[in-house]
């Protein structure tokens, strides 16, 4: 977890907010199945992981707001 200061759109001020990075869902999360978890890791695998697809999520510690906060694009 990472602190930094970003501007509360419901605070109306620059907090402290904490950033989280969670994985996206994957379209083989679903799957309760062996062969189902199988694919899972293997998509994992190949795709590298937990660190391919995820969200950035900020939270301010002052009112608890959560906001996604992805920059950029895909590979910069």
């Amino acid at each position: 977890m990472f602190t930094g200061q970003y501007y509360c759109q419901s605070c109306n001020k620059e907090t402290i907010h904490n950033e989280v990075l969670i994985r996206k869902p994957s379209r083989y999360d679903n799957d309760p199945t062996i062969f189902g978890r199988i694919k899972l890791l293997l998509h994992a695998f190949i795709n590298g992981g937990h660190y391919y697809d995820m969200d950035r999520y900020v939270t301010c510690q002052t009112c608890g707001r959560r906001e996604l906060d992805n920059k950029g694009s895909e590979f910069e």
